[in-house]
């Protein structure tokens, strides 16, 4: 396992790499996007959640919730909702399923509310198609008994 130092440098070198290739006006080809750099109102946060929870999936709203988190800064978000910053973490990494109250109390520290509206027909399909269990197969053995009772 590398060290997190080691692994500081690699992100570094990576990115100087990034930036080392230079385009004819001067200015760097690649530049790495990150939108916590955009996310400065409540309207921008409100805007970016509630489109990460439009769509539903639980592993997209986690990762917007930190990187909404990132924007702030994770101590004064910490801080704010009254929960620690290596809880925090936790709570909002990948493959984590954080309780709907931790979710709340940062919801609430963003300045935030949520509302529930209704979903156009299309996505209650999907939804529904989505959550219905899919239906046992019968076994060679049930489908032999039902052919013996019906013969």
């Amino acid at each position: 396992m590398k060290s997190p130092a080691r692994n500081r440098r690699s992100v570094a070198s990576v990115r100087a790499k990034l930036f080392s290739v230079i385009g004819a006006d001067g200015q760097p080809l690649f530049v790495p996007f990150d939108i916590a750099e955009h996310l400065r109102s409540e309207e921008d946060l409100a805007g970016f959640l509630t489109e990460s929870f439009s769509d539903g999936r639980p592993d997209e709203i986690l990762h917007a919730i930190f990187t909404a988190c990132r924007a702030r800064g994770m101590s004064r978000m910490a801080r704010d909702s009254g929960l620690g910053r290596e809880s925090l973490y936790k709570a909002l990494a990948p493959n984590a399923h954080p309780r709907f109250e931790t979710i709340l109390k940062l919801v609430r520290a963003f300045g935030l509310m949520m509302e529930l509206k209704v979903a156009p027909k299309d996505v209650r399909r999907r939804a529904a198609a989505a959550m219905s269990v899919p239906r046992r197969r019968k076994t060679v053995k049930a489908v032999a008994k039902v052919r013996r009772k019906s013969a």
